[in-house]
């Protein structure tokens, strides 16, 4: 759906998230995260901004992640996959996410949005498909009795607008009224006719029913592009969809899933999700084939410097011809060293993973619109190469960078100012270390802070090794127990 016009397209913005806002996701009753770009005006397109999310196992590092994705899917104007219901608190009745963009122009001009909605799990009506339960690559279906419902959406814009100084305030708030408030507003952007009006007032439920954003849904838009006022407020909207869409790529562990399990290869592209076969070849479009090469050539050149010795490339096994009788391509993923060729699957899971962000990584790294974020990034990635690929990326890279990791070795050589640390806190959930020195080295200071506890907020929740010793030598003497009532038992059916 091509809503800009032409001259609009040319001037499009650098847009990055400056701020989030968590309340009731899976473990995090509240949390927030401050970019440094929202804490230092980064000048348009002058350095990359990365945030680094570390803590103990099940403190909200991956919620992060997965609600990342839930915001790129509703500001796409797609239906958020029915596996998500299950983020939102099951001690709460609904969650809560606010997200602050950046937006800057070729012309200088500065603009920042904030979008925020509440989402609540609420039960399929039986019978009914919702987004996500139809998988399109054959792999295996997630069915669900819950879907995400969205609701009280909000997005707000302010800054330099039709060469004035505007204040923060809502442009469209569903929360308010039908179809939205404030009726300024609906009035720039949809203009008076009431057919339209009746028209949004239907694609909001319609949007509900699909677990999609009515503010980004094509309905909403189509019908804002039809009034024809292509306002600024308008504008703004199909920025942060087009970024959404092209600009923004969150690799969570629902992923890297099909890597790890060796069940498929996710590769990201800006047409979005390729799933590539890894037991068997894959059967492509000439057009689809045509982009791969492309990518694969720009994977070999950088792989070969991560990895000495090591080539990857796209091999065509032979011409096939596609169910609407096209020509396509039988391909698989192969691996080189010294003249020995491999499939991908007989790869180790680290060389898969850096092999599928890749892509990621190099866009982020040479365009300074696109945002990244991935979980678990050191899952499999050797200790040195991984502080390597941040360092680079901090040094020279031009995008926005997010990830998770337990490897502590990026503490070592990245800024501080891009590093939060989760804490026992359920109510303050994200923390940055305070008192730390220019010299300090903040890998020991956060063992420190682990075993002394000097920060304002706890960030490990201490385990003692006596009571796992004990917690091994009881389940280790209950087996034996179970064991031996087993063996009586049968000794005593053969009596």
């Amino acid at each position: 759906m091509d809503l800009f016009t032409k001259e609009h397209s040319q001037s499009l913005p650098t847009v990055r998230i400056q701020k989030a806002v968590l309340d009731n996701f899976k473990s995090v009753e509240h949390g927030e995260l401050l970019f440094d770009c929202g804490r230092h005006f980064i000048p348009y397109g002058t350095t990359s901004d990365i945030l680094g999310i570390y803590g103990q196992n099940g403190s909200g590092k991956t919620t992060f992640i997965e609600v990342l994705y839930i915001l790129k899917m509703l500001m796409m104007g797609r239906g958020v996959p029915p596996i998500y219901a299950e983020c939102i608190s099951q001690n709460a009745d609904h969650a809560r996410m606010e997200f602050t963009f950046d937006l800057q122009y070729p012309d200088g001009c500065i603009r920042k949005a904030v979008y925020s909605c509440s989402l609540k799990a609420v039960q399929n009506e039986e019978g009914r498909t919702y987004p996500g339960q139809v998988d399109m690559d054959s792999f295996d279906v997630y069915e669900s009795g819950f879907r995400l419902k969205v609701y009280d959406e909000c997005l707000s814009l302010g800054g330099d607008i039709e060469g004035k100084k505007i204040r923060l305030s809502p442009v469209i708030d569903t929360a308010g009224g039908h179809p939205f408030t404030p009726a300024a507003k609906v009035k720039e952007l949809a203009g008076t006719d009431q057919d339209r009006i009746v028209e949004l007032e239907v694609g909001k439920r319609l949007a509900s029913e699909r677990s999609a954003s009515f503010i980004f849904s094509p309905e909403t838009l189509s019908i804002f592009k039809e009034s024809g006022l292509y306002s600024p407020y308008f504008q703004v909207l199909l920025e942060l969809r087009h970024f959404a869409s092209f600009f923004f790529y969150v690799m969570d562990t629902k992923s890297t899933g099909f890597i790890r399990l060796n069940m498929g290869f996710p590769l990201y592209t800006r047409a979005g999700i390729l799933y590539l076969m890894v037991n068997k070849p894959s059967t492509v479009s000439q057009a689809v084939y045509r982009e791969l090469q492309g990518i694969f050539s720009d994977i070999d050149t950088v792989m070969q410097q991560l990895v000495p010795g090591l080539c990857v490339k796209i091999r065509s096994i032979s011409p096939a011809l596609m169910d609407n009788g096209a020509r396509g391509e039988i391909i698989e993923i192969v691996t080189e060293r010294g003249g020995l060729e491999l499939p991908i699957r007989d790869e180790s899971d680290g060389i898969r993973k850096v092999i599928s962000v890749l892509n990621l990584i190099i866009a982020a790294y040479n365009e300074k619109s696109v945002t990244i974020a991935i979980d678990e990034f050191d899952a499999g990635i050797f200790e040195y190469l991984l502080g390597e690929i941040l360092q680079i990326f901090e040094d020279s890279g031009k995008g926005q960078f997010i990830f998770t990791s337990h490897n502590l070795r990026p503490l070592e050589v990245i800024n501080k100012n891009f590093l939060y640390f989760t804490t026992v806190n359920p109510q303050n959930r994200y923390i940055r270390l305070k008192n730390i020195g220019k010299t300090n080295n903040l890998r020991s200071t956060y063992y420190r802070e682990i075993i002394l506890g000097e920060q304002d907020e706890t960030i490990y929740e201490q385990t003692q090794k006596y009571k796992i010793v004990d917690a091994l030598n009881r389940v280790a003497k209950d087996a034996r127990e179970r064991m031996n009532k087993r063996m009586e038992a049968e000794n005593g059916k053969k009596e």
